[in-house]
C-alpha cells in the first residue's frame, strides 16, 4: 500500500517566515507593545503549527521516510527549545526568578549564549537538510509502508550526512557566540604590539660627537626599575658611539638630595643632560614614566627624538624661523580669500611648527607690513609655505635682497595655489610646471576612484645633506607625493661662475606624468601631449660666496606642499595616527639651511607608522587572499581525498 507521507514544501517556508516574524517582534518592535504582540504571536503560531505538522507527518510515515521526518522533527524541537530558553532571558521571566543583581547578570549572559547555541545547532542542520531534499522527495515519491524502499533509504542517508554537516557548522557558529560573550565579559586588554626602545640615531650620535664640551647624563630612577634598564641601555649605546664626550651616571633622588635639588628634580624618572662646567654649564631635562606600561607607549618609543631635541638645545641658543603670512599660506589659512577657499586643497599642518620647535627654532609669522620693509636681521630661515595669493613685486624684492645678503629661504609650492616665483625664477633658474603630477601605475588607494592617481610616491633621492635620512631610510618604501607639482629648469644668463649650484634632491618615478587637462588619465596624443618621465620635485640651491669669503645664500624649493602636511593613517593596532608625510625631510632641510648639516641623519623612532599600500601592493594582497587561500584549501582537500581513496582502494583489493 502506498501513501504520501512527506510534509508539504510550504511547511518549511512557513516555518522560516515564523522565525522572521518572531525576530522582528522581539528585536525591531520590542518598544512597540502592539506591534510586538502581533509579530511575535504570529511567529510563534507559525512555528508551533508547522512543528505540529512535522509531528503528524512523522507519525504517518514509515521506514526510511519516517527516519527522515524524525530527523527534521528533532531540528524543529530544538528550535522550540531555543525559544523557551529565550523566554527565560526576558525581563518577565527574570523578574519571577528573583535573582540578585550579580546573579541576574550572570544568568542572563549564560542563558543568552545557551539559547543562541541551541538555535544555531537546530536551524543550520534543518536548513541544510531542507535544501538537500528540495521538491523531489515531497512530490515525486509515494513511500511504501513496508521495508525495502531503497530510494527512501538513500534519501535518508543523504539527509543524515548533510544534517551532521550542518550541525557541525551550527556548533562552530555557537562556539563563536560563546567566544564573543566571554571576550566581552572578560574584557582584559593586553598590548601585544612589537615594542622596542628607540636606539641612538645617526643625528644624535653626530651631535654628541661634534660637542667640544663634555656631556653628562644624570639618571634619577629607583634602585630596581625596568624602565631604568631600558633608558640606561640607550645611553650606554650612545656613550659607546660618542666616545669620551658623554658619560652616564645613575643617581637616587633621595640619596643624592643635594644634586637633585641643584637640577630641580622632584620625581623619579627624570633625566638631566648637562653640557659644560662651571659658569658655562647648561642643562636640559627629560621626564619618563617609571611604570613600563606607561613609558613604553610614550617616551621610550621616541627616546631618541627626545634626547636629540634636548641636545640641540644644549649645543646652541634658540634660533628664529620666519614664516610668511597674509597670502593664504598653509600656516595662515585664515588669510585665504573667500573666493579661493573652495578651490584650494585643505592640508592640515599641525605637526609643522612643533617640529621646528623640536629643532630649537622659534616660529614667527612675517606679515605683509614687515615683509614690505626688510627681513628681520635675526632670521635664520625664512619659509614661504604654499601661498594661495601671489606675492607683490615689493615682497619679492625683499626676499631677493635677503638672499643677496646670504639669507636662507625655503619655498614650498602647491599646484593648486600660487605657483609663480616672481624674480626668483631668473635668480634660481626654476619655474613650476603647469599641471598635477599623476601616475596610473604607482599610486596610493584612498578613494578608489581616478582621483587616487594624484596620490603617487617616489623613492628617488639624491645624495644631499637635506635628504640624508630619506636616502638611508626611505629608499625601499619611498615617500608619498600627494597632489604634487613639478619644477623645470630655466636657462640662466651670465657667467657660469656667477650661477648658483643647483642639486635636484627629489625626483618622481619614471611612470609619472603631468596631467595637463585635469582628467586623471595619461593622454600622450591630445592637444597638449603628456609625457612620462622623472620630474623634479625638490631642488637645493647655493649661491656664490659674498665678497670672496662669506657664504652665499641657501635655498630649497619644493613642488609639493603635501610633503610637510599631516598624513593620517592607521597603525598595526588600528589606531589613527598623524605623521609628516615626508617624516625626516623637514628636519634635514632646516638643518641644511641653518648650516647644521653636520647634525643631519636619522632620528630613530619605534612608533607604529601608518600603513599605506599602493595599487600594485593591493592587487598582490587581493590575489593572495581571494585566489591564493581558496586554491591552497582546495589543493589540500584534493590531496586528502585522493590519498583516502587510494587507501580505500588498497583495502578493497586486500579484501577481495
Amino acid at each position: 500500500m502506498a501513501m504520501r507521507t512527506a510534509s508539504p514544501w510550504w511547511a518549511s517556508l512557513a516555518f522560516g517566515i515564523g522565525l522572521v516574524f518572531f525576530l522582528l517582534g522581539e528585536r525591531f518592535f520590542n518598544e512597540m507593545s502592539g506591534a510586538r504582540f502581533v509579530m511575535t504571536g504570529l511567529g510563534l503560531l507559525l512555528i508551533l503549527g508547522i512543528t505540529a505538522v512535522r509531528v503528524w507527518t512523522t507519525l504517518a510515515s514509515a521506514g526510511a521516510r519516517r527516519r527522515v521526518e524524525r530527523t527534521l522533527l528533532i531540528c524543529h524541537a530544538g528550535t522550540v527549545l531555543a525559544l523557551v530558553l529565550y523566554f527565560l532571558s526576558t525581563d518577565t521571566a527574570m523578574a519571577k526568578l528573583a535573582l540578585s543583581d550579580t546573579g541576574a547578570a550572570h544568568f542572563h549572559g549564560a542563558i543568552t549564549v545557551l539559547y543562541l547555541a541551541v538555535l544555531l545547532a537546530s536551524i543550520v542542520p534543518l536548513l541544510v537538510a531542507e535544501l538537500s531534499l528540495g521538491l523531489a522527495l515531497r512530490t515525486g515519491f509515494d513511500v511504501q509502508s513496508g521495508p525495502g524502499n531503497e530510494e527512501a533509504g538513500v534519501e535518508y542517508f543523504r539527509v543524515r550526512e548533510l544534517g551532521w554537516s550542518g550541525l557541525s557548522i551550527g556548533f562552530a557558529l555557537a562556539f563563536l557566540m560563546v567566544t564573543c560573550h566571554v571576550a566581552n565579559d572578560r574584557n582584559v586588554q593586553r598590548d601585544v604590539s612589537y615594542f622596542k626602545t628607540s636606539s641612538p640615531g645617526e643625528s644624535t650620535q653626530k651631535i654628541v660627537a661634534s660637542s667640544t664640551d663634555p656631556i653628562k647624563v644624570l639618571m634619577f630612577f629607583p634602585e630596581v626599575n625596568e624602565v631604568k634598564t631600558q633608558v640606561a641601555g640607550y645611553f650606554d649605546a650612545l656613550a659607546r658611539k660618542g666616545g669620551s664626550r658623554l658619560t652616564v651616571e645613575l643617581r637616587d633622588r633621595l640619596a643624592d638630595a643635594e644634586l637633585a635639588g641643584k637640577y630641580k628634580v622632584t620625581k623619579d624618572g627624570t633625566i638631566i643632560l648637562v653640557r659644560g662646567t662651571g659658569d658655562k654649564e647648561k642643562s636640559q631635562s627629560i621626564d619618563v614614566e617609571t611604570e613600563m606600561s606607561r613609558a613604553r607607549s610614550s617616551k621610550l618609543r621616541n627616546l631618541d627624538r627626545e634626547v636629540n631635541t634636548a641636545l640641540v638645545k644644549l649645543m646652541r641658543d634658540k634660533r628664529k624661523a620666519y614664516l610668511l603670512a597674509g597670502h593664504g599660506e598653509l600656516n595662515d589659512p585664515e588669510s585665504i580669500p573667500a573666493e579661493l577657499k573652495g578651490r584650494t586643497t585643505e592640508r592640515p599642518t599641525t605637526l609643522f611648527k612643533p617640529r621646528l620647535t623640536a629643532l630649537n627654532y622659534e616660529a614667527k609669522n612675517l606679515g605683509l607690513i614687515d615683509l614690505a620693509k626688510e627681513v628681520p636681521d635675526d632670521a635664520t630661515v625664512v619659509i614661504l609655505f604654499a601661498p594661495s595669493v601671489p606675492l607683490s613685486p615689493g615682497e619679492w624684492a625683499t626676499l631677493v635682497r635677503y638672499l643677496d645678503r646670504g639669507g636662507r629661504l625655503m619655498v614650498v609650492l602647491d599646484p593648486g595655489g600660487a605657483t609663480d616665483l616672481g624674480p626668483l625664477e631668473t635668480k634660481f633658474g626654476l619655474k613650476m610646471v603647469p599641471g598635477h603630477l599623476t601616475d596610473e601605475q604607482l599610486y596610493l588607494r584612498r578613494h578608489n576612484n581616478p582621483t587616487d592617481h594624484r596620490n603617487t610616491a617616489t623613492n628617488q633621492f639624491s645624495a644631499h645633506a637635506s635628504t640624508t635620512a630619506l636616502s638611508r631610510t626611505s629608499t625601499d618604501h619611498g615617500i608619498p607625493l600627494l597632489d604634487s607639482g613639478a619644477l623645470e629648469d630655466l636657462p640662466l644668463p651670465g657667467k657660469a661662475a656667477e650661477m648658483p649650484r643647483k642639486t635636484i634632491t627629489i625626483r618622481s618615478m619614471e611612470t609619472s606624468f603631468m596631467d595637463l587637462n585635469n582628467n586623471f588619465a595619461y593622454d600622450p596624443t591630445g592637444a597638449t601631449p603628456e609625457k612620462k618621465q622623472r620630474w623634479n620635485i625638490a631642488v637645493a640651491l647655493e649661491g656664490q660666496k659674498i665678497g670672496g669669503d662669506k657664504d652665499g645664500y641657501r635655498a630649497l624649493v619644493f613642488a609639493d606642499a603635501g610633503l610637510f602636511s599631516d598624513l593620517y593613517g592607521r597603525n598595526q593596532l588600528g589606531q589613527v595616527v598623524a605623521v609628516l608625510a615626508s617624516d625626516p625631510l623637514l628636519d634635514d632641510s632646516i638643518r641644511w639651511l641653518g648650516g647644521e648639516e653636520v647634525f643631519s641623519g636619522e632620528v630613530v623612532s619605534e612608533d607604529d607608522k601608518p600603513i599605506q599600500h599602493t595599487k600594485n601592493e593591493d592587487v598582490v594582497w587581493f590575489a593572495l587572499m581571494i585566489l591564493g587561500a581558496p586554491i591552497l584549501v582546495l589543493t589540500l582537500g584534493l590531496v586528502g581525498t585522493s590519498s583516502r581513496r587510494r587507501r580505500n582502494s588498497k583495502k578493497s583489493e586486500v579484501t577481495q
